[in-house]
């Protein structure tokens, strides 16, 4: 069906013609519908017909159910209203100052709105028409279009000022409800003055303009946008992408009320503000964008801030956060400062209050894996107040309760060096607790400058004892010296880490003495360097051990008094011993592999040989008593000696 629009207009212009009177006098006889449809038959090959005509004078013609073609290609107009303008022909082309249709359904695969070249179209106007396409589909639509100008048969809407409603505007599964626009559409540089939408609830309304790149949102407002977790925002992007109108630019956006998820980000309740973003461009590729938001939760995965607030600033390579503020683990973290991609400058971080009580165990491992991309890492002041972490995942299980930590000038990463590198720190807990070691009150204060940090002091009471240190570790040259004093006592041997080095398990208490000192650029360089003492001192320490094959059993206290530990650049030597029990060892650390630590002990009938390194135990029994009948002791006395009785 070949433009029927076009055929009705060209009748029309036949129509006009005619004198003005004879128009006049035949358009107000009952003949008016049939000299009508007598033109249709004339000038079109398609069968047209109207059940009705009316025309009111000077310049309107009105047609009731307009009928184009026949059978499965029939289309039916229900009212076609057409104004013709006061000078009707001007430059050989019909002037027409508006054409109307009424509670049409039109399909534009096979129906297309335009003027032919003999017209000239001032206003082309629908009403309660329902339209569908090969990908969309409009109910209710109310359209007004100003100097409507089609380019090319493919055109489906043409350009001009165009003001629009619709009940429902339907696009690949995504419906628009009680959409409202307001748009001059051009070849290029179109403007959308205003437009209201529902969408998924939300209510949306705004403006927009188009450039070369793509559509800049103006000014827009999305009202209570709530999406279940399976649907992403980026939908929304994507439905504007198919009515072709592709976002690439954020002026001014403003969401209220809404919870969606965007960027594996649950936002729950949130009212955020984005200005002069580009979509198409990552955060790192921003020019002075914005944004800004508060909501009532964010989530992502085991991560949730609950009323997190921040406002940030983005230009390339560089995002400035102005503020960051969230309840997170029932405390509060608040920083700002500024990112890169490969660093990050705090100039603030403040945490308050903080409980981690669940997967605890991977606090260390997650810190690791966010410190390892960067190249750089600067706090200018860093404040932690009562701050309780507990883990009883796994052992060791391990608390840290009212912890207090205050730096300032910090670097922690530079380049492959991690750790505090440069400025003050000083840390303190009111119980640390790891294992069955259990302080209070404990104390650290450390500084560091050019990646020299020193240990100042470590303080750490126990419960019968303290844990003193003090030490240095100089990076700022390639071979990397250190060294370590630390003067332990009360420690119990039941601590877990003791208990998983041996092959047996020790109670009681000990005392340490450590003077260390060393290269630590490489392992080539620490185990040629390493030096120093280690004195350790055993009260009251008892050995239980069962052997390999767990049939015996051997318990034994150790009355050694002193363990020393040498170590002569990177050779160890261990040495202990009592009237019972020998402790002796020997490593080389450039050939590890070859260590041996052993321990020897013995009592009444009973012996215990110990590899400690490879974590073997040998009980052997030194005394063999056979099963005798019981007699009386003076008969026992007076036996003859049997070769199989133990001396």
């Amino acid at each position: 069906m070949k433009k029927p629009l076009l055929l009705l207009l060209v009748l029309f212009i036949g129509l006009f013609a005619l004198s003005a009177a004879a128009l006049y006098a035949v358009m107000q006889t009952r003949y008016a519908t049939q000299v009508v449809n007598g033109f249709f038959n004339y000038f079109s090959s398609q069968p047209i017909t109207t059940s009705q005509v009316e025309y009111t004078p000077p310049l309107k013609f009105s047609l009731s159910d307009v009928t184009i073609g026949e059978d499965e290609q029939r289309i039916l107009l229900p009212k076609l209203t057409l104004w013709l303008n006061q000078i009707p022909w001007q430059d050989d082309q019909l002037v027409v100052d508006s054409l109307l249709i009424e509670g049409a359904t039109l399909d534009l695969q096979t129906f297309k709105i335009e003027a032919p070249k003999q017209v000239k179209l001032h206003q082309l106007a629908l009403k309660q028409t329902d339209i569908s396409s090969a990908n969309w589909s409009v109910r209710g639509l109310n359209l007004q279009v100003d100097q409507p100008v089609w380019l090319s048969e493919k055109q489906t809407l043409p350009f001009g000022d165009i003001q629009l409603s619709a009940e429902q505007l339907y696009i690949q599964g995504e419906a628009l409800d009680g959409l409202l626009v307001d748009l001059r559409y051009q070849p290029q540089d179109s403007t959308i003055f205003g437009s209201s939408f529902v969408w998924q609830g939300a209510k949306i309304s705004g403006q927009a303009e188009q450039y070369p790149h793509g559509w800049s949102l103006v000014n827009v407002t999305v009202d209570q946008l709530n999406l279940p977790e399976s649907n992403q925002l980026e939908t929304l992007l994507s439905t504007l992408g198919k009515l072709h109108l592709p976002v690439s630019h954020i002026n001014s956006l403003d969401i209220l009320n809404s919870s969606f998820n965007y960027a594996d980000w649950r936002f729950e309740q949130l009212d955020a503000s984005l200005e002069n973003l580009y979509l198409n461009h990552s955060f790192w590729q921003q020019q002075q964008g914005y944004a800004s938001f508060n909501a009532e939760s964010l989530t992502n995965g085991e991560l949730r801030l609950i009323s997190p607030r921040s406002s940030l600033s983005l230009d390339p390579e560089r995002i400035q956060i102005e503020e960051f503020d969230a309840d997170f683990k029932q405390g509060r973290v608040q920083l700002k400062g500024s990112l890169t991609p490969n660093e990050v400058a705090l100039e603030q971080l403040s945490i308050s209050a903080l409980k981690w009580l669940e997967e605890t165990h991977t606090l260390l491992p997650t810190v690791q894996g966010l410190l390892t991309p960067l190249d750089k890492l600067t706090i200018q002041s860093l404040d932690i107040e009562n701050t309780q972490l507990i883990q009883v995942e796994r052992k060791p299980y391990w608390q840290l309760s009212g912890l207090n930590i205050e730096g300032n000038d910090l670097i922690l990463v530079d380049g492959q060096h991690q750790g505090l590198l440069a400025g003050n720190l000083e840390a303190s807990a009111n119980a640390v607790n790891i294992d069955t070691l259990i302080a209070t009150q404990a104390h650290l204060t450390a500084s560091a400058n050019q990646n020299k940090l020193i240990l100042e002091r470590a303080f750490i009471p126990l419960e019968q004892g303290y844990i003193e240190a003090s030490g240095m570790w100089d990076r700022s040259t390639l071979s990397a010296p250190w060294q370590l004093s630390l003067h332990a006592d009360g420690v119990p041997m039941e601590h877990h880490a003791i208990q998983q080095a041996l092959p047996f398990t020790l109670t009681g208490q000990s005392e340490f003495e450590v003077e260390l000192s060393g290269l630590s650029g490489d392992y080539s360089m620490l185990s040629h360097s390493v030096s120093g003492d280690i004195n350790v001192h055993l009260h009251q320490v008892s050995l239980n051990a069962r052997s390999v094959d767990g049939e015996q059993h051997y318990s034994q206290p150790l009355d050694i008094e002193q363990v020393k530990v040498h170590v002569d650049r990177g050779r160890i030597t261990i040495d202990g011993k009592s009237d019972t029990t020998h402790l002796a060892g020997q490593a080389d650390l450039t050939k590890a592999e070859y260590a041996t630590i052993l321990l020897k002990s013995h009592q009444p009938c009973l012996e215990l040989w110990s590899d400690i390194l490879n974590r073997a135990n040998v009980i052997k029994k030194t005394c063999d008593k056979p099963d005798l009948p019981q007699v009386k002791e003076d008969q026992t006395s007076s036996a003859p000696s049997s070769p199989n009785t133990a001396l």
